[in-house]
């Protein structure tokens, strides 16, 4: 995939994630970072996912 593509994908994921969560990504605590980096490519899976 494309870098540009992919910084886009990342970016709108992280537009569609609540305000804490990218709080989150920003934490010193490991545990709120994973979550939040889980919280985000669950968005990305979701948006990517074909439609039927």
């Amino acid at each position: 995939m494309h870098p540009d593509l992919v910084h886009a994908v990342v970016l709108a994921a992280l537009a569609r994630v609540p305000n804490g969560t990218n709080r989150k990504l920003a934490s010193k605590v490991p545990e709120h970072r994973d979550r939040a980096e889980d919280t985000i490519a669950a968005s990305i899976v979701v948006a990517l996912a074909p439609r039927r």
